[in-house]
């Protein structure tokens, strides 16, 4: 019996000391690879950011950024805060250049609900529900009360436009039951192709939200081509945001690949760790406060993300996929702009 006890103890003391062991490997490489914040880059983002109050359409670009004929903004799904985001500058395109093209990560039925749902002079709420369910089975972390809210709230802005200046959803990416083996992306760009050509929009100008990856406008070192990286390819003038964010929490629908708590809400896919690393966010963290959104211009003439890869190379643990950057490349290859969002809210189930 002894024995046993004394086996029982080893057996304990050795996964406790495992677990330690890796809970440590991973404090230290994460802040190895998160390094300490480089003042340069400290220097330049303060004199180029801006604080982002979603209830307005304030957001102040320049003419390059007007002048794109594609605007994306990509996110790490789940996040409250890049729903408001998103409602917030098609909004404001909508106002300020009359643009009227959403391209969507849903496939074409969906955004023809969609299109059905904005253009009925009723507002059918059991229409926009079935919507945000059939996104479920593409992007189950995009499903949710807020997507519900936005398209609901974009609804009632709609209606007050003239027919000339209503929004029109394009959803270009491939049905969920798709056999066909083409990478998503390239579907998408063949899709988006189509799509101008069967609908004349050629003049057109558009913008759209996506997931992170699809928005990054130049090749990965594994070989990855995105949706934009494929749009930058057809000399398409083109437009890049994406969104990091810090103590906030998000939204993880239960599934069997991952262990997901009751709330399916998660804590730990922030930039700067565990899970989740962007090399340079600290430099993001001393430029901004806690509940808020803050947008930095990376492309300016005096800024040293034009000959450095911060902000740009990332480092996932267990959720999504790494990204090395090609040698020799930069930051301002892949995105022009960063939206940190600190303290936002996991999205919330419908």
């Amino acid at each position: 019996m002894k024995t046993f006890f004394k086996i029982i103890k080893i057996t304990l003391i050795t996964i406790v000391s495992i677990i330690l062991f890796i809970c440590l490997y991973l404090y230290i490489s994460n802040k190895v690879f998160l390094g300490s914040k480089n003042e340069e880059n400290i220097k330049y983002l303060s004199s180029n950011k801006q604080i982002v109050d979603p209830t307005k359409n304030d957001i102040v670009f320049d003419d390059a950024f007007y002048a794109a004929k594609v605007i994306i903004l990509g996110e790490i799904h789940g996040f409250a805060d890049n729903q408001k985001l998103d409602k917030q500058l098609l909004i404001q395109l909508n106002k300020k250049t009359g643009l009227r093209h959403y391209i969507a990560e849903m496939d074409s039925t969906t955004a023809k609900m969609l299109n059905t749902y904005l253009a009925d002079s009723i507002k059918k709420n059991e229409q926009l529900k079935q919507v945000v369910q059939a996104i479920s089975k593409r992007i189950p972390q995009q499903s949710s009360v807020e997507l519900f809210n936005k398209w609901s709230d974009i609804y009632d802005y709609n209606l007050t436009l003239p027919d000339s200046l209503k929004l029109v959803v394009i959803g270009i990416d491939t049905d969920f039951d798709d056999t066909k083996k083409t990478p998503r992306d390239a579907a998408m760009i063949e899709n988006f192709k189509n799509a101008v050509k069967n609908n004349h929009l050629e003049n057109a100008r558009f913008y759209g939200l996506f997931g992170f990856f699809h928005v990054i406008q130049n090749q990965t070192a594994s070989g990855y081509e995105s949706f934009a990286a494929r749009l930058k390819k057809e000399n398409i003038k083109l437009v890049s945001m994406v969104s990091y964010t810090l103590n906030s929490d998000m939204y993880l629908p239960k599934n069997p690949q991952f262990p997901t708590p009751e709330d399916e809400k998660i804590n730990w896919v922030n930039a700067d760790g565990p899970l989740f690393l962007v090399k340079g966010i600290n430099d993001l963290k001393a430029e901004s406060t806690p509940n808020s959104i803050t947008l930095f211009k990376l492309n300016n003439a005096n800024s040293p993300y034009l000959h450095s890869q911060s902000l740009l190379q990332m480092k996932s643990r267990l959720f999504g996929e790494s990204l090395e950057p090609l040698n020799g490349s930069v930051t301002t290859d892949y995105f022009q702009y960063v939206f940190l969002l600190r303290n936002s809210k996991a999205l919330t189930k419908l």
